[in-house]
């Protein structure tokens, strides 16, 4: 059995965003099953995660772009005309070429595989596999690339609904992102403490309106005020000056909860997980932005199950693909923010069932993992490549087992 060679394009190797997260993750898992990936991003990028395999993989900060994925026309020319003969000598060296990001960078991708003559993955995160529809030459350029990627990959069931609302991709599949639940045990913490008065709820998420705070926020107030014990703890990027952030401090002032609300910020890796096993609860509420952003799957409810944390969501989200009603948190209308409150307040008023869903979502993390996922990967460019390229039959992680997996 021969291992591909793999280009890989992304924007993001940082632990701090989903595209980082799921690049550096998978490729702890999926380096070891090639010849050898030729990697590149940004040069202007949020940094590389600690955890970011070396072996195996050959890392080139070159490409004219920064940490946002978003690229206006003249951006994206200038991009893709001074890129192009680079990534096309990578993609000749290659023998698969995979975009671990959606538009723009799969469309570059797409081009650049297509004139080496190579198969081409393009993986969808969510936002950028959809806004750029409503645009006019965007929306050309991405509809062209929807058509001649050879798979169109995406993490989440919901999140591939909201782009086939819209246009088919070629071979679109849903790959379950995965989590690694070792590194939520309690060594992960090394030595960290949560440093905020408990019992406490957690979220982790930037703040911002697609993160739902103005849901989860008055939520947790309207449990705060019938236990008066617990506490909000916010993990994510906040800017002092910023506008919806300043409308949160309000509402927590006018609540008089100033002692009971915590913005943390963004914290270190060992410090999350020491935050993450110390919650009674998660409780995150994304939605739709008004500029068209959407969580596709809200990564952290699966990290936070492998921490035993119970999780609490809202519908029509990602978080339909990581909660299971009843079983690992519960799951609410985005409107019902007085049903989320009972959800809080029955998890902090009911130790067993907080054990009992923290067991589940632990159970449910050790069964999607990261390496589960990279096989799939592997197993995909096998199946493009075929012939000495074909994972054994032991090793393949089969389509319909993987959609399976996601509830």
């Amino acid at each position: 059995m021969k291992h591909p060679r793999v280009l890989v394009l992304t924007h993001s190797l940082s632990p701090v965003d989903g595209v980082g997260v799921y690049a550096v993750q998978t490729l702890r898992s999926l380096a070891p099953l090639c010849a050898g990936i030729e990697l590149f991003i940004g040069r202007e990028h949020r940094g590389v995660a600690e955890d970011m395999p070396r072996v195996g993989v050959t890392l080139y900060e070159t490409l004219p772009t920064n940490h946002f994925p978003f690229m206006p026309l003249p951006k994206l020319a200038y991009v893709t005309l001074s890129s192009l003969p680079t990534l096309v000598r990578a993609a000749a060296r290659a023998d698969v070429v995979h975009s671990f990001a959606d538009y723009p960078m799969g469309f570059l991708a797409v081009l650049v595989a297509r004139l080496a003559r190579k198969p081409v993955v393009v993986s969808g995160h969510g936002t950028y596999s959809v806004a750029p529809l409503d645009m006019r030459v965007h929306g050309t350029l991405i509809r062209w690339m929807f058509r001649r990627t050879d798979r169109f990959l995406m993490g989440a069931r919901y999140a591939l609904d909201q782009v086939e609302r819209r246009v088919r991709p070629n071979g679109a599949e849903v790959v379950p992102y995965g989590c690694v639940p070792g590194d939520y045990e309690s060594w992960a913490a090394r030595g960290a403490e949560p440093g905020v008065p408990g019992p406490y709820v957690l979220c982790v998420g930037e703040v911002k309106e697609r993160k739902g705070y103005e849901t989860s926020l008055p939520a947790f107030l309207a449990a705060w005020r019938r236990r008066p014990e617990m506490h909000y703890a916010i993990v994510g990027r906040f800017a002092e000056d910023d506008r919806y952030y300043q409308g949160l401090l309000r509402q927590v002032r006018e609540a008089g909860a100033e002692q009971h609300v915590h913005f943390l910020g963004n914290v270190e890796s060992a410090h999350k997980v020491a935050l993450m096993r110390g919650a009674r609860a998660f409780m995150l509420t994304p939605k739709k932005s008004a500029e068209g952003g959407f969580e596709a799957f809200g990564l952290v409810f699966l990290e936070a199950g492998a921490a035993g944390a119970p999780v609490v969501g809202v519908t029509d989200s990602g978080a339909v693909d990581a909660i299971t009603d009843g079983s690992n948190g519960f799951i609410r209308d985005r409107s019902d923010v007085e049903g989320l409150a009972d959800a809080l307040v029955r998890l902090f008023a009911d130790d067993e069932l907080a054990e009992r869903m923290g067991r589940a979502g632990r159970e449910r993390a050790l069964g999607q993992t990261w390496e589960h996922a990279a096989r799939r990967v592997r197993t995909i460019y096998g199946e493009l490549l075929g012939g000495e390229y074909v994972l054994p039959e032991a090793q393949r992680v089969p389509a319909r087992v993987v959609a399976e997996a996601t509830p």
